[in-house]
């Protein structure tokens, strides 16, 4: 039953929303606010909007280095019994960051860890995927969707910003 839905002027409307850092686990400010998107999206769809739900992958800077560097300690902690530098502020100390290593650990037999530079790349890569895979199964238990994840630093890298700028000068 559609009661009380509009047929008029249909629009296109992109909802991003969540979109929290992934650098550690959602909280309930986060869910609070992926419920409000998400209601937001779906009352537009119930009165006939065409609704993309994006969550924006803050994926570009420092915090996403010193993410990738509490990772890489946290690593160095399970492959070589190393201790994880509590004194850098920093790092994330979360225990989050052992289940996301571990996992990377499993699935990247062919990086060898040997220091940060030689890995930072692609472990920040995998960092992040790891992260994800977290924030999604806390997204999905709530019973929220998105259409699309865009990444901070896909669009920094391929100058999307500046190439919007440059249209509007």
């Amino acid at each position: 039953n559609n009661y009380g839905s509009s047929n008029k002027d249909k629009k296109k409307y992109l909802i991003e929303f969540v979109s929290a850092n992934p650098t550690g686990p959602l909280h309930v400010g986060h869910s609070r606010g992926a419920i409000l998107g998400d209601v937001i999206s779906n009352l537009l769809k119930f009165n006939n909007q065409s609704v993309t739900k994006e969550y924006y992958v803050n994926d570009y800077g420092n915090q996403i280095v010193n993410f990738t560097k509490s990772v890489y300690h946290r690593i160095r902690e399970i492959k070589f019994n190393e201790k994880f530098p509590t004194d850098n502020e920093d790092l994330y100390p979360g225990d989050y960051l052992i289940e996301i290593a571990k996992n990377i650990i499993k699935k990247n037999k062919n990086i060898p860890f040997d220091s940060y530079e030689s890995s930072s790349e692609i472990l920040s890569k995998k960092s992040i995927e790891e992260s994800l895979v977290i924030i999604k199964s806390n997204l999905k238990n709530l019973g929220v969707q998105h259409d699309n994840f865009v990444s901070e630093t896909d669009i920094v890298l391929n100058n999307e910003v500046d190439q919007v700028v440059d249209k509007l000068k």
